[in-house]
């Protein structure tokens, strides 16, 4: 069904208003921001980046529920994750607008859009250059500073890929790894160590391996693995059974780097 986002300027009926407001508290954006043209805009009290709109479509409220997201990255990924929901035109200052026939759905795309801007490169890194600014250049206060910026790191892999390894589908946090693309040691700055898009969120056998060299990813992120590698291994990691990674350009910008440093191409 094709739906549009011209709604009638009316109040939010307050049943559904309620709904919206609840929404939008238990999936992160907790400060209500006004009301226009029968939206309701929020952001979230954390300080991460973004505004989001919420509205109910019919005469009487309820479905389609929708949802216009103001954060650029978050609602390029959102297009990829819900093409169905993608509608126009998009309200306003925002960028990306997406219709739901249920409400839980909605709050499905609701939880990404929060998870995904809490991870994009420019909250993670703020969130550790305000940690780490009143630390010198020690050995130890080095080695507190790289602790913090890989805790930074992981927690937002874990929310760009939902938790869980996109290759093995594993969602268990004990065995899921943080990796870098190119390494901490080799970025060239604190805004590439903590770019979520120098990093997978891997299975630990998987991590091990890339970490490696011994298997990488081209630009459709089908995986490469080195022709003398262990038919033990290739056991192990499945290659048949494994889905191309979602890679976005930035992605692919960094994984160039690690396919010539481990002899790929």
């Amino acid at each position: 069904m094709a739906w549009s986002t011209s709604i009638r300027s009316r109040p939010v009926h307050p049943i559904y208003r309620s709904e919206l407001q609840q929404a939008a508290y238990n999936h992160g954006f907790r400060k209500e921001n006004g009301e226009a043209d029968g939206w309701l805009y929020f952001r979230s009290d954390e300080g991460v980046p973004g505004e989001i709109a919420l509205a109910s479509g019919n005469e009487e409220g309820g479905a389609p529920w929708f949802l216009a997201v103001e954060h650029a990255g978050v609602a390029a990924k959102l297009r990829d994750e819900f093409p169905a929901a993608l509608v126009e035109p998009v309200p306003g200052q925002f960028r990306g607008a997406f219709a739901f026939s249920d409400q839980a759905e909605m709050r499905q795309a609701l939880s990404r859009a929060f998870h995904l801007a809490r991870a994009l490169p420019a909250f993670p890194l703020s969130q550790f250059e305000a940690d780490v600014a009143s630390l010198g250049d020690t050995e130890v206060e080095r080695i507190t500073r790289e602790r913090i910026g890989q805790a930074y790191f992981r927690n937002a892999l874990l929310d760009y890929w939902n938790s869980k390894c996109p290759l093995t589908g594993i969602s268990e946090r004990a065995l899921l790894r943080a990796s870098h693309i190119v390494p901490w040691a080799r970025c060239r700055s604190d805004e590439e160590r903590l770019d979520v898009f120098n990093g997978l969120l891997l299975a630990a056998h998987w991590d091990a391996a890339f970490d490696a060299g011994l298997v990488s990813f081209d630009d459709e992120g089908k995986a490469l693995i080195k022709p003398d590698l262990d038919p033990a291994v290739i056991y192990l990691l499945a290659f048949q059974q494994i889905s191309p990674l979602p890679l976005s350009d930035a992605h692919r910008h960094q994984m160039a780097w690690h396919r010539k440093h481990f002899g790929f191409e």
